[in-house]
């Protein structure tokens, strides 16, 4: 398994995803805020970071990439649906939640979809499940057993479908995939707690399948 570490960071607690293999390259899911600890954090562990990934485009998931493109000179990955809120202040949500000096717009933008393998070493590599209904570009990112969820998926919860872009329809069949899936994976949240699938079946009404 890939060695994850998270930091919460920026005024809604979102959580960035430090995802490790063992030769110290990185990954870095979500980088949200707070890029000057992030930054710290990679110098002080020793990883060396090879791309961001996002799983959707609303601010408080994106605002410290630019600051850590400029020391690394790496892309960020992102839905194509979801990348005109990287470019945007306003579709972002950084203005209408109140953080607009938050907001920095990335550079080098590179997109993926639905089923596409990313592959960033030996066993840095990621598979794209498209999980619209917070967003319309949201996705999740598994590797092996562990399955990064972004704001699709929550412990004991899921992400708003009241923001622009939101869809109810769209976010039940995501949840539902997410329901499906064969196993148990340790889920790496957007925001709060890890969970794992087999728990939020048990526990959450929201993987509870139903006719969509």
């Amino acid at each position: 398994m890939l060695q994850v570490d998270t930091l919460s960071v920026g005024p809604i607690d979102a959580n960035c995803h430090i995802v490790s293999d063992t030769e110290g390259n990185a990954v870095l899911i979500d980088p949200g805020d707070e890029a000057d600890r992030i930054l710290a954090f990679l110098e002080e562990k020793g990883r060396h970071p090879l791309a961001i990934l996002l799983t959707h485009g609303h601010f408080d998931h994106f605002c410290a990439s630019a600051q850590i493109q400029e020391k690394y000179g790496i892309p960020v990955y992102i839905h194509p649906l979801d990348e005109p809120m990287l470019h945007s202040p306003l579709e972002s949500l950084a203005v209408s939640l109140g953080y607009a000096e938050h907001y920095h717009e990335p550079q080098e933008i590179k997109h993926f979809d639905e089923g596409d393998a990313l592959s960033f070493s030996d066993t840095l590599t990621f598979t794209v499940l498209h999980t619209p209904g917070h967003s319309p570009g949201g996705c999740c990112f598994l590797h092996d057993r562990q399955l990064f969820t972004g704001d699709t998926l929550f412990r004991d919860g899921v992400g708003r479908i009241d923001f622009k872009g939101g869809d109810i329809h769209a976010m039940r069949r995501s949840l539902a995939r997410l329901g499906a899936l064969e196993g148990d994976y340790t889920v790496y949240c957007g925001h709060y707690a890890n969970t794992t699938i087999e728990r939020e079946r048990r526990m959450s009404p929201y993987l509870i399948p139903r006719k969509l």
